[in-house]
């Protein structure tokens, strides 16, 4: 590719995080590109802190508020002149792509069409696509609401398996979900799991798979290759997760076939990053990244620079008439990451091969260049101090919390409150989908008729737990319709003059965290009771005894406010 390319050229980055929006935003930057950000968490990420990035943007969080950030975006993106937008994150795609693809419909987006890309981002989907193409898929079976869920147990009685939702992330009444892959060792784990995600999308049940990570990288242009690469986990997080090191390796012709295979059935735009397993000869699909992966900097170091030809693509500019691939073997290590990898091996320090002196000589070794840094570079250095912004961020609202929850309880005597079955309520818990689930359900049986709940953590939509769901139904009342909402959701109904109960010092302090304005209608629940008996603590995980104890509690607490 010619060099600077994309001199002048306005791109937008849309989403942040620790590397592979770096990685982009380096790669545009040295092609000479503009190179702007919207970030969705006000705590600067290592790409936003970078010298190729000329400005940021913090319009809010999806989470919390979609319809708003979108909003704020669509206005942003009126009022300036970009040549592109590249989705950097999975929340980035879900707006870009969600719906009726407003954004992706009116504006050059680094990615395929949206029919390809629903396509492909579903993990059922994409299994059967792998299927057609000849790589294997993990033994498994789909779980959809209401399902009988027999298979998915009958599964876990051979060993762990793994409840993946079909989606990372999902659009829906104005919030943006993020789901997670969860390893489940117990008939409870996996209730729990499906308890929580079924009613908001399908999940797959699988089981684990033998082999080591690679992945598969390519870049197509409607359906046909225009750049491809494949890296091998050197490192790999026993539970799953990114890998902090890899090395990057040759593709094969058998490899370059399967990924033309999938371009060709997409009629593919964009890049793609296929996770697999490789156990020998055999392959197994774990899933279908489309947007930039965090192993990207591999590639782009090996001389596939996914970003910039993804860019060009996207534009219509010139592209190598010859495949672009490398098989040069480059070793790309996330020094802050692997240290987590090297803490995991510590009974191998002192062993031959030391993980612990592997790791202390990498940074001499990049110097030398022998291997390379996906963030500390000589030429940009201040994403290497920006990577520890969210490490100081998280450590800096555990202070605040903690100090909350002191002050929280700090002249609190318990005093019985009688309420009155008219009054606005709202309980409020964790998660919504045990405490205040329960209490709402149990009291709008009893007749108080304004009453809601939600909770303090970013969920919309999950199902209450299987606990709560057993314990309503001995007592004649369907727990299963319920949905978790988040108390960004209610804040229009507190500002009615709503009571606010809360089961613990910790929900309070999470509350006043949020809004600090609704302090003074704040109510302890242990308030409701005759008997002073302290915090209600959230049973989540705990067993059955516990759940059952804390939710005959709040029946208690009913029986003292309607006797």
């Amino acid at each position: 590719m010619t060099d600077r390319l994309l001199s002048g050229k306005r791109i937008l980055l849309l989403g942040s995080n620790e590397r592979a929006a770096l990685s982009v935003c380096r790669s545009l930057g040295r092609q000479g590109a503009i190179v702007e950000i919207v970030a969705f968490d006000p705590v600067r990420q290592p790409a936003e802190m970078s010298r190729y990035c000329r400005r940021r943007f913090y319009f809010g969080s999806p989470v919390t508020d979609a319809i708003k950030v979108l909003d704020r975006l669509t206005a942003h993106l009126a009022e300036n002149d970009y040549d592109a937008i590249f989705p950097i994150t999975d929340m980035a795609c879900e707006l870009v792509y969600a719906g009726d693809a407003t954004i992706a419909s009116r504006f050059v987006i680094v990615g395929p069409d949206p029919k390809a890309y629903h396509k492909a981002v579903d993990k059922s989907e994409a299994l059967k696509l792998a299927r057609r193409v000849g790589l294997h898929v993990p033994d498994g079976v789909l779980m959809q609401f209401g399902d009988d869920q027999t298979p998915a147990f009958k599964l876990l009685e051979q060993g762990p398996v793994y409840a993946k939702p079909v989606r990372s992330s999902l659009l829906s009444d104005g919030f943006v979900n993020a789901f997670e892959v969860k390893k489940c060792t117990t008939p409870a784990q996996l209730e729990r799991k499906l308890s929580e995600d079924l009613p908001r999308l399908p999940v797959l049940v699988q089981q684990p798979v033998p082999g080591h990570g690679v992945g598969l990288n390519f870049l197509a242009d409607r359906g046909s290759m225009v750049a491809i690469s494949m890296n091998r986990r050197l490192h790999e997080p026993p539970e799953g997760g990114g890998s902090s090191y890899r090395c990057n390796v040759p593709v094969s012709e058998r490899e370059s076939q399967i990924a033309r295979g999938i371009a060709t059935e997409l009629n593919w735009s964009g890049l793609m990053m296929i996770e697999l397993k490789q156990d020998a000869d055999r392959l197994t699909i774990m899933e279908m990244n489309c947007r930039p992966w965090g192993s990207i900097e591999t590639a782009i170091r090996a001389g596939v620079d996914f970003p910039a030809l993804a860019v060009a693509q996207a534009l219509g500019l010139s592209l190598p008439t010859a495949l672009v691939r490398s098989d040069r073997p480059v070793r790309v290590r996330n020094l802050k990451n692997d240290l987590r990898w090297v803490v995991g091996q510590r009974r191998r320090w002192l062993s031959r091969g030391s993980p612990l002196l592997d790791w202390l000589s990498a940074p001499p070794r990049a110097l030398l260049k022998q291997e390379h840094m996906d963030i500390e570079q000589s030429d940009d250095i201040l994403p290497a101090l920006g990577q520890f912004n969210p490490v100081l961020a998280r450590l800096g609202r555990r202070g605040r919390l903690a100090l909350r929850m002191k002050t929280a309880g700090l002249g609190h005597r318990h005093r019985f409150r009688r309420l009155d079955p008219q009054e606005p309520l709202l309980f409020v818990c964790q998660g919504n989908i045990n405490r205040s689930a329960v209490a709402e359900i149990l009291f709008r049986d009893a007749g108080f008729s304004k009453v809601r709940s939600a909770g303090v953590l970013p969920f919309q939509g999950r199902g209450i737990s299987p606990a709560a769901a057993r314990f309503l139904k001995q007592r004649g009342k369907d727990g299963t319709l319920h949905r978790s909402t988040n108390l960004h959701t209610c804040r229009a109904f507190v500002s009615q003059g709503a009571t606010i109960v809360v089961f613990d010092y910790r929900t309070k302090a999470d509350v006043l965290m949020i809004s600090p304005e609704f302090g003074p209608q704040i109510v302890m629940f242990d308030d409701l009771a005759h008997d002073h008996t302290g915090e209600l603590h959230d049973p989540q995980g705990a067993t059955e005894a516990v759940y059952q104890e804390c939710f005959a509690r709040i029946e208690a607490v009913l029986q003292d406010q309607t006797g």
